[in-house]
């Protein structure tokens, strides 16, 4: 998923938007947390963890 104001840095995640959301409601990514109505955020040591688990796994 590829930052909108980053175009030019690598992705961080390996897949879309969609996906990501697809994998948070069948809860295979961690939960995000709602700042505001507009806005939605991770914990970037849960992510991270999620990362390390799957690179682990590879």
């Amino acid at each position: 998923m590829q930052s909108p104001k980053r175009p030019d840095s690598p992705a961080p995640l390996p897949f879309s938007a969609p996906t990501l959301w697809r994998k948070v409601k069948a809860g295979t990514f961690p939960k995000p947390h709602r700042l505001s109505e507009r806005v939605t955020a991770w914990k970037v040591g849960d992510v991270r963890a999620w990362i390390n688990q799957h690179t682990a796994n590879a």
